[in-house]
């Protein structure tokens, strides 16, 4: 019987290291779709609304808003252009994906902390397989925004070309981040509680259900999120208003490859140290 003994190797070469995360990614491709179908047709076949509840938490948070603006408890400050709905639901799918893809790396190598000691396996299969499961309840989310546009008679017009890539970078930015918190995370389970509570947080000064205050202190808050650039230039691109922060958003693309090839090296480099100790 084979087998395997992790240790720590202080010599890291950058490019050697991504070379053998590609190798190791091809690999375990099927590895990884194997598992992302497993989880999710055990997550939709013991359910009797199936697919509904990929809507659940998106429908239930812009009711709450909805309620509160049309109640007068809330004054949104929302785009005069487009009808409240529109830009609360789009937001919250928006929101939706990005946590989701933030907490991606943590919770797919927990759910699995139980085998990672016992079998060998790239361990980026993990990784992979939960951007299989985003990407099956991304396009769920995005059918709910086609279909609240076309309830509103709302038709996106040529700037609807920008939304995949737009989207695309803020995938790839919440991901990337949640990858370098993982390793920490899987030792200190405080990180995670935190990650959650700092989205919470984080949603309120992004123009999720409501646009950019007109002044005070908020507003610098919204301006100093990044965020703020890609929502609203995601939500611009479907209910067809012009972009306003193209260069932003390409330049951010850009740094959150960078960051997310570093924390997959980080990630490749730091799993058997965190296999040793979770293991003890």
């Amino acid at each position: 019987m084979r087998t395997t003994v992790y240790t720590s190797d202080k010599k890291t070469h950058f490019f050697q290291e991504l070379k053998a995360i590609y190798r190791d990614t091809r690999s375990s491709n099927f590895l990884a779709y194997q598992m992302a179908k497993r989880d999710l047709q055990s997550q939709y076949r013991q359910s009797l609304l199936g697919f509904f509840w990929a809507f659940v938490p998106i429908i239930t948070n812009s009711v709450v808003w909805l309620f509160l603006n049309s109640s007068g408890t809330v004054n949104v400050n929302a785009e005069s252009s487009v009808p409240y709905v529109v830009f609360v639901i789009i937001g919250t799918t928006l929101w939706s994906i990005f946590t989701e893809s933030l907490l991606i790396p943590l919770t797919s190598v927990n759910a699995a902390k139980s085998i990672l000691s016992k079998i060998n396996f790239p361990k980026e299969a993990l990784l992979i397989s939960g951007l299989y499961k985003m990407v099956f309840n991304l396009v769920l989310k995005l059918l709910l925004i086609a279909a609240i546009l076309l309830i509103y008679g709302i038709k996106p017009g040529s700037s609807l070309i920008a939304f995949p890539f737009i989207l695309l970078v803020i995938t790839i930015s919440s991901f990337s981040l949640g990858l370098l918190l993982t390793p920490i995370g899987l030792i200190y389970t405080d990180i995670g509680k935190m990650l959650t509570t700092a989205v919470a947080f984080i949603m309120y000064i992004t123009p999720v259900v409501y646009a950019v205050p007109k002044q005070g202190l908020f507003k610098k808050l919204f301006e100093l999120n990044p965020l703020t650039y890609m929502f609203n230039d995601a939500r611009s691109s479907l209910i067809n208003l012009p972009l306003e922060n193209t260069s932003f958003i390409i330049i951010s693309a850009a740094v959150s490859f960078l960051v997310m090839l570093i924390g997959l090296v980080i990630f490749r480099k730091s799993m058997p140290i965190i296999i040793e100790k979770i293991g003890m």
